[in-house]
């Protein structure tokens, strides 16, 4: 998450002016809004299989910067967030820094929920009502970027 935060924190300032980030953040609100679309209508099938894998640390760095969640997730604080709040220069690395550590808290945070819920949300109902939940706070936060980086900078 650091490198991904970091390279595209400063390809952004060489890419996109300003001016132009409102609509930067309104097609980032709609792609979030087709996301929550697509989970809000998934069909969950809980498979009982799994697999027990040992992988490297080569090979978890080259799935998580091959990872589209990845991108989806370090793309609009990237490309909306650093600009909006004038984060450049040295200050890229340290806010990187700083979000690829609590990035780094969401999957121990599921590892351990998993422990606790893991039977639970093996159901297929429990998941659906987790991907109905997930598409209602998708969409939350696809308003709040549409309020705070579209409509307010616009109506200035």
């Amino acid at each position: 998450m650091f490198i991904l935060f970091v390279l595209l924190g400063y390809l952004v300032l060489q890419v996109i002016n300003p001016q132009f980030l409102p609509y930067v953040s309104l097609i980032g609100c709609g792609y979030i809004l087709y996301i929550a679309w697509q989970v809000a209508k998934a069909k969950v099938q809980v498979n009982d299989a799994s697999a027990d894998a040992s992988l490297s640390f080569f090979d978890g760095l080259f799935m998580q910067l091959l990872n589209p969640k990845a991108l989806v997730a370090t793309l609009p604080i990237a490309t909306i967030q650093f600009p909006s709040a004038d984060i450049t220069g040295a200050a890229i690395v340290f806010w990187s820094l700083i979000l690829a550590i609590l990035a780094f808290g969401a999957p121990t945070s599921y590892s351990l929920a998993g422990l606790v819920l893991g039977k639970q949300v093996s159901r297929t109902g429990v998941f659906n009502v987790f991907n109905k939940l997930m598409a209602v706070l998708l969409v939350y936060v696809a308003l709040m970027i549409a309020y705070e980086h579209v409509l307010t900078p616009l109506m200035a």
